[in-house]
């Protein structure tokens, strides 16, 4: 388990910040082009396409970080690394719960007006590129913790 875990670990992270990326780039420019209150009845149908791939490429990275550290009582600068790869996820969730979240449920219910929401969704994508920062960071520092790991 010691030995394939991390590769769970680094090829979740991976794909998960993948997924991000292609989110940033693909919906988040094509939202941006759209006229605001067409955005947010767009985003009414992509939000929920989206939710099932986020869930399935983080949750692989988030628990076999998280398993990593425990498993790693004896080699502390492994664990170390471990538990910031697991800390950038946990980060990641709550920016997602505290930030996005509570918008992405307004943009839904069409609660903001035509001005609002250009400005929130401008909003929405810088913060969420600084979640594909925090993701890329949690992977690297997951693969520091793999040749840590591997050192010892």
């Amino acid at each position: 388990m010691k030995k394939t875990l991390p590769y769970f670990a680094i090829i979740g992270i991976a794909a998960f910040a993948g997924n991000m990326i292609n989110i940033g780039l693909s919906y988040g420019m094509h939202w941006l082009s759209l006229e605001p209150i067409a955005f947010m009845e767009s985003f009414k149908v992509d939000f929920p396409l989206l939710l099932g791939p986020t869930t399935v490429t983080l949750m692989p990275g988030f628990i076999a970080t998280l398993w990593l550290y425990f498993l790693h009582k004896d080699n502390k600068p492994a664990r170390r690394y471990w538990l910031f790869a697991f800390a950038g996820l946990m980060l990641v969730n709550i920016q997602t719960v505290v930030y996005h979240l509570p918008m992405n449920l307004d943009f839904m219910a069409l609660s903001y007006t035509a001005e609002e929401a250009t400005s929130k969704l401008q909003g929405w994508i810088i913060f969420h590129w600084i979640r594909v920062v925090v993701a890329i960071v949690s992977g690297v520092f997951a693969i520091k913790a793999f040749q840590l790991s591997n050192n010892n």
